[in-house]
């Protein structure tokens, strides 16, 4: 999946404005042009889109998380190269909203997408795992599809 779309979907599931997306790149220290996030956000059908790069995907889910936990993502130290891929997406979804196993299986039945226990911990596991288990774009789809609906009735997230 697009990061972009991977982008306009948190912000509508969150309910979040442009400004707030901004706040979020500023918490990781960037500072990112509105004509270029007005250009991420656009419809992917308008002229005038563009696709958002998998490292401003990363930098936004940090960011998230910054905002909402305030927990820093890597470790001083940390400085090993992560590929960003639709399991670590989940995971750093899970992780900013502090979402519990069953706020995740819940997501899932509210797409039509139910998953059960089992492949929700395979997702969650590390890669060299036996039991890993790789998202396709159709669940990462499905996620965020059922995170919209799980948060309809949330009160909408204050970004500081």
């Amino acid at each position: 999946m697009k990061p972009s779309i991977v982008i306009q979907r948190i912000k509508e599931s969150l309910k979040l404005k442009k400004s707030d997306i901004i706040k979020i790149y500023e918490a990781e220290g960037i500072d990112i042009d509105e004509k270029r996030l007005d250009a991420i956000l656009r419809n992917p059908s308008s002229k005038k889109s563009i696709n958002a790069t998998y490292e401003e995907l990363g930098i936004f889910l940090d960011g998230l998380i910054r905002v909402l936990r305030g927990e820093p993502v890597n470790p001083p130290g940390d400085d090993e190269e992560i590929i960003l891929d639709n399991n670590l997406i989940i995971k750093k979804l899970k992780i900013a909203l502090n979402l519990k196993s069953i706020d995740i299986e819940m997501i899932f039945n509210l797409s039509d997408y139910p998953i059960g226990k089992s492949k929700i911990r395979d997702i969650f596991r590390s890669p060299t795992h036996p039991k890993y288990k790789p998202c396709n774009d159709a669940v990462l789809d499905a996620f965020l599809e059922g995170l919209g609906e799980f948060c309809y009735d949330m009160p909408d997230i204050e970004i500081k």
